[in-house]
């Protein structure tokens, strides 16, 4: 452990860090001038061990490796952190132990269990009232007889998905009972982790959607302090690459006057049902015929959204999200006044992909209006696998437009002028 700030009478906010984090500076540059920051992280990976020594310059490390929950908040305790704030899936169970045992004000480990493991937090909604899709567990042992018992059971179409995880790893649609014996068969013996796989009826489109240019679903990006909801803004969606694998984001969503009441109140429903009383909340919905729906719930900031949203509006999600953490009341207007269109798009490779051969027009994208920031995720050389989901992108463009019709001619000139090879 190494702290730079010995003596400061600044609040310590305890922040977990590793592989996929938020970018450490951002963090930081958030926490300027509200607290220090006490870094935690696994050194038992190599690659946390490089970036942990990076992080002694951003304040205090403590390396956790190989500790239980109640050995890490022992040696946490001398700290005496004043909050916690975790940005990854990964992170929200760990620290929901470590909050509980050092008395801080997070998610509880009931909450936090429900937050992470997508089917029991399907069935809490479901007991809480909230209209959901029905849902089936796929047994462990995924035999052939328990496997046709369970297709017997399955209404179709529905969705085959792990309990825990996010960007549609191991996700797909299912037409019928035979596909979903064939589907849960050619699974790879990562898929589910140690958590499983379950299934889920499939939301149904809105056939009357006002708009045909964006996805018929969206999340929303709030943040609860002491049980008191705020809903910051609305994510929209580009369609998904098949099968669910995010393809582009943007705030605001277009949504009319009669929508976004109602996507708010279901967002509300959600939260409540499942009790959250602090922290960033990202909560998927999509639009059916009955009315907006619930996807899932996730127990951190949406990824891409307080980049998106300082680019819509100038809000600082970031150090929001650290002063509820902190404690600190939050004293704003919701959703925020965006007067422009921040976006994040992913380009994903084709399911049919192996192998990334040769990428041409990146730099021509990087001076295209509105584009502030791309990121190159695979190489030429890169191995691909659609089913790595979201996360396994080639490339991402953050940036800014003045309406919806700018934002849909960066989509055009992103999928027409730049020219990705694959084997």
């Amino acid at each position: 452990m190494t702290s730079l700030l010995a003596g400061s009478r600044r609040p310590l906010l305890a922040v977990p860090h590793g592989l996929r984090s938020v970018p450490a500076l951002q963090v930081a540059e958030a926490a300027s001038g509200l607290c220090d920051l006490l870094w935690l992280v696994d050194e038992s990976i190599p690659e946390v061990a490089l970036i942990g020594r990076r992080l002694k310059k951003l304040g205090t490390v403590v390396n956790l490796a190989g500790l239980s929950p109640d050995e890490a908040a022992s040696l946490l305790r001398s700290h005496a952190p004043r909050g916690v704030v975790a940005y990854r899936d990964e992170d929200i169970l760990p620290m929901s132990f470590i909050a509980a045992e050092l008395g801080l004000d997070y998610h509880t480990p009931d909450l936090a269990q429900h937050l992470v493991d997508k089917f029991l937090q399907r069935e809490a909604l479901g007991r809480g009232g909230l209209p959901s899709p029905r849902c089936w567990e796929v047994p462990a042992e995924r035999s052939r007889a328990a496997i046709d018992d369970l297709a017997a059971a399955v209404q179709f179409p529905a969705v085959l998905k792990p309990r825990t995880g996010s960007g549609g790893q191991d996700t797909v649609l299912i037409a019928d009972a035979g596909d979903l014996v064939r589907q849960i068969s050619s699974l790879p013996s990562r898929a589910g982790g140690g958590s499983g796989m379950f299934v889920e009826e499939y939301l149904p489109s809105h056939e009357k959607r006002r708009s045909e240019r964006f996805a018929d679903y969206m999340s929303v990006e709030s943040l609860v302090e002491s049980g008191e909801i705020s809903h910051l803004a609305v994510t929209g969606r580009f369609p998904p690459a098949e099968p669910f694998r995010e393809t582009g984001f943007f705030i605001p969503a277009e949504l009319d006057h009669t929508e976004l009441p109602a996507v708010l109140a279901v967002a509300t429903e959600a939260l409540r049902i499942l009790n959250v009383r602090t922290g960033g909340c990202h909560t998927e919905i999509k639009l059916t015929p009955d009315g907006p729906r619930v996807i899932e719930v996730n127990g951190r900031l949406g990824g891409g959204v307080p980049e998106m949203l300082l680019q819509a509006s100038g809000a600082r999600l970031y150090e929001l999200s650290i002063r509820v953490a902190l404690g600190e009341p939050l004293d704003l207007e919701w959703p925020v006044r965006c007067t422009k269109v921040g976006w994040r798009f992913l380009m994903q490779p084709p399911a049919f992909a192996r192998r990334v051969v040769s990428i041409d027009g990146l730099d021509r994208l990087a001076k295209h209006p509105g584009v502030n920031t791309i990121f190159l995720n695979r190489a030429p050389g890169d191995l691909v696998d659609w089913r790595e989901g979201t996360r396994n992108y080639i490339y991402s463009v953050y940036g800014v437009s003045a309406d919806y019709d700018e934002l849909l001619e960066v989509n055009r000139y992103l999928h027409e002028e730049v020219s990705i090879a694959y084997a």
